[in-house]
């Protein structure tokens, strides 16, 4: 459990993860950070236990409404979900993922998206990436840097957000490692670059955009995978 850890999910998204408004992929990535991050962790408690007496404050009528309501909704939300394979006697729950000479460990909620099964595929500059479907909103995928991999420059055409499980990698805002929780968004242009090799997961509610070279030809391919990966 890593307890240095640099960067955090904003207030307003711990709260909005305590109410349970977040989209499912963004939830997930909330969860495994809270469980890597003692800070978020108790803060996170904190957080459910505020909402938990307001609403227990509230008179008897307005509890009852935001039951009826919160239920509908939750009921709404799950049906619209995909639903996950069941495990058979074959599968077995994936806890680690092998990359080069060690395991990573996996978050507990990561480790439950891993068992459904991962496929990886060779980018360009070194970059292996593995999708995964949690819910029509977001683009949700295991990314692993190999040594001295990068990313071509580009901008984002909404949120990225970017969980470090193992290594480290550093753009030109900053150096981040194990545990960090990092925002980039549509005022952000950067270079994702690894020195040591870096196991990620991202979630994406926009298609990344590449602004040089010839990796502005990938621009169509990328729109296109975020569209089919928020229409499952």
């Amino acid at each position: 459990m890593t307890t240095d850890v640099n960067y955090h999910p904003a207030a307003e998204l711990l709260e909005a993860f305590a109410q349970g408004t977040l989209s499912t992929g963004l939830s997930v990535a909330l969860s495994a950070h809270i469980e890597l991050c003692a800070s978020c962790r108790e803060e996170s408690r904190r957080l459910e236990s505020t909402s938990a007496l307001a609403w227990s404050q509230a008179p008897a009528q307005e509890r009852n409404e935001d039951v009826t309501e919160d239920f509908s909704a939750l009921i709404a939300s799950i049906v619209k979900q995909p639903q996950l394979k069941e495990l058979s006697s074959e599968q077995f729950s994936v806890d680690k993922i092998h990359m080069l000479e060690h395991s990573v460990t996996l978050p507990r909620a990561l480790a439950k998206v891993a068992s459904e099964g991962l496929v990886w595929k060779k980018l360009a500059g070194g970059i292996n990436q593995a999708q995964v479907t949690l819910d029509d909103e977001t683009q949700c995928e295991f990314i692993y840097m190999k040594p001295g991999s990068q990313v071509p420059v580009h901008k984002h055409q909404g949120n990225e957000i970017t969980l470090v499980l193992d290594g480290s990698f550093s753009d030109e805002l900053g150096h981040y490692q194990a545990a960090d929780f990092v925002v980039r968004n549509q005022a952000h242009l950067h270079r994702p670059a690894s020195e040591e090799g870096c196991l990620c997961f991202a979630v994406l509610d926009g298609p990344l955009a590449f602004t040089k070279g010839l990796a502005r030809l990938f621009n169509p391919i990328n729109r296109y995978r975020f569209r089919r990966a928020t229409s499952q």
